[in-house]
């Protein structure tokens, strides 16, 4: 059994902590698994990467609504059975889609990623630029693995540095690319807003980088620091996708908040 890190608090301090997930099912990570900890940490508040519009009251969700089926929420509902005060609360960005049709784009860039793959192939490339994409790979490979493993593996320190690497080179390197090569501005597509506008590869990724890559991030970090701020006092846990819980810990740091880890 994997023992949990001891939480010592002052009367004024809360444990806060970041637990990486699996959407859907894995082999070794589920709703029981998440269930597990939630059940080891015994939170007084659960904060979760959905919208207040799922919500039916507070501490309420709605019985129908999309991503219910998820790990996090069985595991949640299942505990809110066994322990009915503890508080749910959203942590994602409100609007999330409304944002993403306001900006144009979708929720996915890979037609971006296969342009950049013929680039590659026609050597086209520069050296530098061929490297990092490579590196890109690299790091996707690891992380697609990593999300094979079981909690303690997807929450280590290890992998939140091979995650950290990801969006690096995901969102900061790829982006340099796409603003190196004019093919990216030649081609186009028709954006999400109903107007049925158009967008260039160019401005589309650079606006998806930004907003997945830091926008949103940056939304549930803050509501994560903003229930920390209001509940001095409580232990919280936020559950979200793993490779979500790098970011959120480096933006709390900043702000001057540790988080515990419930894995040692």
């Amino acid at each position: 059994m994997v023992s949990c890190t001891a939480y010592k608090r002052s009367s004024n301090e809360s444990s806060i902590v970041i637990l990486g997930t699996i959407h859907s099912d894995a082999e070794k990570i589920n709703s029981d698994s998440i269930y597990s900890v939630l059940s080891r940490f015994k939170p007084d508040i659960i904060l979760l990467e959905v919208e207040q519009q799922v919500f039916e009251k507070a501490n309420t969700l709605k019985k129908d609504f999309d991503g219910r089926d998820s790990n996090e929420i069985q595991a949640v509902l299942t505990y809110q059975q066994q322990h009915p005060h503890v508080e749910i609360k959203p942590a994602e960005l409100e609007g999330r889609n409304s944002y993403r049709k306001y900006l144009g784009i979708y929720s996915e860039a890979g037609f971006v990623f296969k342009k950049i793959d013929e680039l590659q192939n026609q050597g086209k490339l520069s050296r530098q630029e061929h490297a990092d994409y490579s590196l890109l790979d690299k790091y996707w490979i690891v992380t697609e693995e990593i999300a094979r493993q079981d909690l303690k593996t997807i929450n280590s320190v290890q992998s939140d540095r091979i995650v950290d690497s990801l969006m690096f080179y995901q969102y900061i390197k790829t982006k340099e690319i796409v603003n190196n090569h004019d093919e990216f501005k030649n081609y186009k597509l028709i954006s999400s807003r109903e107007k049925g506008d158009t967008i260039t590869f160019r401005e589309y990724y650079n606006k998806w980088a930004d907003f997945e890559g830091s926008f949103r991030n940056d939304a549930i970090a803050k509501n994560v620091l903003r229930y920390y701020k209001e509940h001095p006092t409580k232990k919280i846990i936020l559950l979200t996708g793993f490779k979500h819980r790098f970011y959120v810990k480096k933006y709390l740091a900043r702000q001057g908040v540790i988080t515990s880890e419930y894995y040692k």
